[in-house]
């Protein structure tokens, strides 16, 4: 095999590669005694057709055909290992194959690689995200414990009767809005916690104070985004009468009770409010570190150029794209054209094969600009952060980590990749926390 001359392009690079001549003829050779092995005639034995009879059977363009395949695969190897092939901005596996000349005695291949676009990145230092660090209060761990233990609450009648925040009242309403009662404002032996901002903001305040058996008038306005239109922002007047005034006495969070949850090591209340807190930062952390990664993530796609755009990994995260969605249609079971319309909304197929490009597209473009920052930023996978993360996966499956490495036949470069965009995303989140 030898190089006779590259052409470099924006968007491509073609190598056209000479064959051995040698070799090209006994690729003929080889390809035109298969085909005699292979023939079948009538009054003769497969592979016993004499050669005198084979040869007036089998054309040129059949030997040629036999001999491409074999020859095209065999330079590819030699090419892709030559010295003077340079790999670094191709696309791996986005090769095609011409022919520059092909007869009996010549052979001469075009090997066209596509190659990775230029990638001109914002400044990605300067994304305006409104980053919140997220706090976590006491209130909130307690509201989570009154969801835990609702169920086990007793109702103890109070002594003095008097309305406190945190009790149960039973009572009745009658809401009046330009003096006239409106749909859905009255109800009967209405049993409320006070202190749970179940009612319109203001309603359960009011209520603080009364008795059992007292009548009262309190005035209230709806918030302005109320649900029902017909409401929002509108000064309305509710005719209170307290039925029943009720303590509510909460389960003792002593290891008994907390057995029933089923939590790993928690055995006693403080335990359980620090596991609780832990809970809830961390799900708070995660809604910030994700509405975050959003708006980072569409600003580099809105200002990122290419200097192209690679058709051969478009057409792969297209296909990715259709085969999800496929696969959401099967779980449905409904037609993947059904599924478009009917499940996603789509006026039709031709609709949302356009929104799969832009999706492709935008991904791609996601995805090279990343890459892009990785390498400036400098971030790399050491093997204690690679170890970390299968220790957490072989949590996850309830296995050991040698089973994982044996799950991935020890070929790591996936998981790499993944914690590699995390660590960029936190890097580019830290980068932008305070941007004005």
């Amino acid at each position: 095999m030898k190089i006779i001359k590259v052409d470099q392009q924006k968007e491509h690079i073609k190598y056209i590669v000479s064959a051995d001549k040698a070799e090209w003829k006994q690729f003929q050779e080889n390809s035109y005694k298969n085909l005699v092995k292979n023939l079948k005639l009538p009054g003769f034995r497969a592979g016993h057709v004499p050669p005198e009879v084979a040869k007036g059977q089998i054309n040129q363009g059949e030997i040629m055909n036999g001999a491409l395949n074999k020859t095209i695969d065999s330079n590819y190897k030699l090419l892709v290992q030559d010295k003077d092939f340079k790999s670094e901005d191709l696309i791996e596996d986005a090769v095609s194959i011409d022919l520059q000349k092909v007869d009996k005695d010549t052979l001469e291949i075009i090997y066209i690689f596509e190659k990775y676009p230029d990638v001109t990145l914002p400044d990605y230092k300067k994304i305006k995200i409104d980053y919140v660090e997220p706090k976590t209060e006491d209130s909130e761990v307690e509201h989570e414990i009154n969801h835990f233990t609702k169920r086990d609450n007793m109702l103890i009648p109070k002594d003095d009767g008097v309305v406190s925040k945190g009790d149960m009242v039973n009572f009745d309403f009658k809401g009046f809005m330009d003096d006239k009662p409106f749909p859905g404002g009255e109800a009967q032996d209405y049993e409320l916690e006070i202190g749970s901002n179940s009612f319109i903001p203001g309603f359960e305040d009011q209520m603080v104070g009364l008795k059992k058996g007292d009548k009262k008038t309190i005035e209230i306005t709806f918030p302005k985004d109320y649900h029902a239109k017909n409401l929002a922002n509108k000064k309305t007047k509710f005719e209170l009468k307290i039925n029943d005034v009720k303590t509510i006495q909460k389960p003792k969070l002593d290891e008994e009770y907390l057995a029933r949850f089923k939590i790993p090591n928690i055995k006693t209340e403080q335990e359980f409010r620090t596991y609780l807190h832990k809970q809830i930062h961390e799900q708070k952390e995660y809604k910030s570190r994700q509405s975050a990664i959003g708006k980072i993530s569409q600003y580099i796609i809105a200002h990122t150029k290419l200097s192209y755009m690679p058709k051969s990994l478009v057409d792969s995260e297209i296909k990715r794209l259709n085969e999800d969605t496929a696969k959401r249609a099967t779980q449905a079971n409904v037609s993947i054209d059904d599924f478009i319309v009917k499940n996603l909304g789509y006026k039709s197929k031709t609709d949302f094969d356009k929104v799969i490009e832009d999706s492709a597209q935008n991904n791609l473009k996601l995805v090279v600009a990343l890459e892009k920052i990785i390498e400036e930023l400098k971030l790399d996978v050491s093997q204690s952060e690679l170890d970390e993360h299968l220790s957490k996966m072989a949590k996850v499956y309830n296995t050991d980590v040698e089973s994982i490495k044996t799950r991935f036949n020890n070929n790591f470069d996936g998981i790499r990749t993944f914690i590699l965009q995390e660590k960029v995303f936190d890097k580019l989140i830290d980068l932008n926390k305070d941007s004005k």
